[in-house]
């Protein structure tokens, strides 16, 4: 048996889901915050820097509608002052720039000056709002000047005012000594960067994650320990002292009892039943020593009982070994006292028989009526031996080599007076290829001889009986058929005519006298050499008995 897995207890278990629980929520309320706060922090940052970008739109435009005033003098001559609206928005983007980590500037491809060559978020930018004019904005934490910034870079949309300067026709000097560009109304004209600083919105973020999750760990700390303290009290307190009464039970004291008042529904459920088991455990123990008394009382009476059981079966086994020894004598008498004789009497018949000449026929049949009989009552008697035998256990059978063509030849000659005597003929065949088989000649001859007393004796005169040995290559198998056309044997008595003392047809037996242990020794015999036997019959049509040798009782080459 493996050991027992370590079990923890209900507190660890719940202490520990609860920790595990308070930590996943945690982390997902962490990662859930960070995500938030970010998101607030880059839409601060965005509404900034648009709010940066209206300004420089509003100084533009502020420039822009006071070029009259300012290039015309006060008598009413248009002299160009060079003070334009693009040089303004510069001018003001660098002084706002100035001292700070801020940054506004214009920039575009091939632009006038170097300060508006752009930077790679620039130039990406750019490439974006020229591929597609529907797309005004672009933006994302980058780095400017080796530090990461907030980008926030605006598409300049052209309109009149810009064509001045840089419209049509392209490769005019403009009024400020500059070759205009060839814009076309609605196109894009550059964009505007900004430049915003973001160590002071990341810290102020990192401030409000930590407030965050501290409140949310102080939240579940209190929900969590409060949720412990009511389990504590109306679980966990009656379960130990469930625990407790167990184990009062377990040291003999069935009077323990619980209280059932605090606790929850299901664990007053528990402990009424608890209540209720000690209680009829208390009741059953109370009554036990009577009980016991009581059994110990039948329990002595049975034993007495049993004490002259056993003395009477003493005497039966007294008796049995008795009977015992008087069935062994009567048995060594049977084989000394009368197989003698008989084998001397068919000695003297067979010897009495041939010496009848052709004068004395009449006594020739005599002699050959008692040769018979004494025949019929010796196979009986070794009949009634064998089956003794085999109920003792000593029925043994030996594994030699032996040609079935010698077996078949020993039985043609005993059953061939028994076929003359009743008209039946009787032929035996062997087919060449039969192999040597093991097993014992003794037994397989007289199984087969049982097999041709009873064809003879039930088949009528005039019919047949046929002896055949063949092999069959495929099956590897050998088969011994006793073919008659005797009358045969009903189906619901084809098995039944292999047990012992079974006789199916008493009209017909009184032609041929018997013991019914033919049959029931052919089973026996075949079942100590490994053999099989079955029976094909029908009513009327005679029937065919077959001892089938399998391939393993067969000798091989390696057995010679």
């Amino acid at each position: 048996m493996g050991g027992r897995t370590r079990a923890f207890s209900l507190k660890t278990i719940y202490l520990a889901a609860l920790t595990v629980a308070f930590a996943v929520s945690c982390f997902a309320f962490a990662l859930f915050d960070i995500h938030s706060q970010r998101e607030q922090t880059q839409a601060a940052l965005l509404e900034e820097a648009r709010t940066f970008a209206r300004e420089m739109d509003a100084v533009w435009k502020f420039m822009d509608n006071s070029q009259t005033i300012i290039n015309t003098t006060s008598n009413g001559v248009y002299e160009f002052k060079g003070l334009h609206c693009a040089v303004v928005g510069k001018s003001v983007g660098a002084l706002f720039s100035a001292g700070s980590d801020y940054a506004i500037r214009y920039t575009n491809f091939n632009p006038r000056n170097e300060q508006g060559i752009p930077d790679e978020f620039e130039a990406q930018a750019l490439e974006t709002f020229y591929a597609d004019p529907s797309v005004t904005e672009h933006y994302g934490t980058a780095l400017f000047e080796g530090e990461e910034r907030f980008r926030y870079i605006r598409a300049l949309e052209v309109d009149e005012s810009c064509l001045e300067c840089h419209g049509d026709p392209q490769g005019e000097v403009d009024v400020t000594g500059y070759q205009k560009e060839g814009w076309e109304l609605g196109g894009v004209g550059g964009a505007i960067s900004i430049v915003i600083p973001i160590d002071q919105h990341q810290q102020a973020l990192r401030d409000n994650v930590v407030r965050d999750i501290a409140f949310f760990l102080l939240i579940t700390v209190v929900i969590g320990s409060i949720v412990y303290v009511a389990t504590a009290f109306f679980v966990l307190r009656p379960l130990r002292g469930l625990q407790g009464a167990f184990g009062e039970m377990r040291a003999g004291r069935l009077g323990a009892s619980l209280d059932e008042a605090r606790t929850a529904k299901e664990v007053d459920v528990l402990i009424s039943g608890f209540n209720d088991m000690a209680g009829e455990l208390h009741d059953m123990y109370g009554h036990l020593e009577s009980q016991v008394q009581a059994r110990t009382s039948d329990l002595r009476k049975a034993n007495e009982l049993l004490e002259g059981q056993r003395d009477k079966l003493e005497r039966l086994n007294a008796e049995l070994a008795q009977e015992a020894r008087f069935k062994s004598d009567l048995l060594s008498m049977v084989n000394h006292e009368l197989r003698t004789p008989l084998t001397s009497i068919i000695t003297f018949a067979q010897i009495s028989r041939e010496s009848c000449g052709p004068d004395r026929e009449s006594d020739r049949r005599s002699w050959e009526e008692i040769e018979k009989n004494s025949l019929i009552l010796l196979n009986m008697i070794n009949d009634m031996l064998d089956i003794a035998r085999s109920d003792a256990g000593t029925v043994h059978a030996s594994r030699e080599p032996m040609d079935l063509g010698d077996v078949v030849a020993s039985v043609r000659s005993t059953m061939a007076p028994l076929a003359r005597k009743y008209a039946v003929t009787f032929r035996t065949s062997v087919a060449s290829d039969v192999p040597l088989v093991f097993g014992d000649f003794e037994k397989t001859t007289r199984m087969l001889e049982n097999l041709a007393s009873n064809a003879v004796k039930f088949t009528p005169d005039g019919g047949s009986a046929e002896l055949r040995v063949a092999y069959d290559a495929q099956a590897r198998t050998v088969t011994l058929s006793l073919v008659d056309t005797g009358i045969g044997i009903a189906p619901q008595d084809q098995e039944r005519i292999f047990e012992r003392f079974v006789q199916v047809d008493s009209t017909s037996t009184r032609k041929y006298n018997g013991s019914g242990l033919g049959l029931a020794l052919v089973r026996e015999y075949a079942d100590v050499q490994g053999f099989e036997v079955s029976v094909e019959s029908e009513l009327g049509c005679g029937s065919t008995f077959t001892i089938t040798v399998p391939e393993e009782a067969i000798v091989g080459e390696d057995d010679v």
